[in-house]
C-alpha cells in the first residue's frame, strides 16, 4: 500500500501537483484548484500537530472506528466525502501560494518520517498510528489530485 513516508510515493504526488495550473478544473465537487491545495496542505499538517481539529462526537466517532480499516485500505475514497470543519476552504486563495504550501506540507511530513507524527488522534477515525497517518496522507492528496484529473 502506498504511503507518504515512502520516497517514491511522495515523489509521485509531488510530480502530479506540478501538473496543476490555475485553469485546472475539478471533475467533481465544489472546490477550485487553489482551495483543494489549501485543504490538502492543512490535512498534511494534522499529524504534525501544525493544524488541530476537533474530534467528532458520538455516533460519528463510532462509525469512524468501524470504517477506518476500509478507508485506509486499497479502495479509493468516496467522492464528496465529509471533512473536518477546520479543513473546509471556501474563500478565494492564490494559486501559486497554495501550491507552494501544499508541496511544503507534504515534504515536511514525508521527510520527517514517522517521527514527524506528533498528533495521534484523527477527527473521524480516532487513534492513529504513524503508519496509518502515512497511509491516509498518501490516499487523501491522491484522491484530490484525481478529482482534478492529475
Amino acid at each position: 500500500m502506498k504511503n507518504i513516508f515512502n520516497e517514491a510515493d511522495k515523489n509521485e504526488l509531488l510530480q502530479r501537483i506540478e501538473k496543476l495550473t490555475p485553469e485546472t478544473k475539478p471533475l467533481w465537487g465544489t472546490m477550485n484548484v487553489s482551495q483543494m491545495m489549501a485543504h490538502c496542505a492543512n490535512a498534511a499538517k494534522m499529524p504534525t500537530g501544525d493544524v488541530m481539529t476537533k474530534r467528532v462526537g458520538f455516533p460519528l466517532s463510532l462509525l469512524g472506528k468501524m470504517f477506518k480499516g476500509t478507508i485506509l485500505g486499497e479502495g479509493p475514497f468516496r467522492k464528496n466525502s465529509p471533512t473536518a470543519p477546520e479543513l473546509k476552504i471556501t474563500d478565494a486563495r492564490e494559486f501559486a501560494q497554495e501550491k507552494a504550501n501544499m508541496i511544503a506540507a507534504i515534504k515536511k511530513l514525508a521527510e520527517g518520517g514517522e517521527n514527524a507524527v506528533k498528533n495521534d488522534v484523527h477527527p473521524f477515525f480516532g487513534k492513529m498510528t504513524a503508519k496509518e497517518w502515512g497511509r491516509i496522507n498518501y490516499k487523501h492528496p491522491d484522491h484530490h489530485l484525481k478529482q482534478f484529473g492529475v
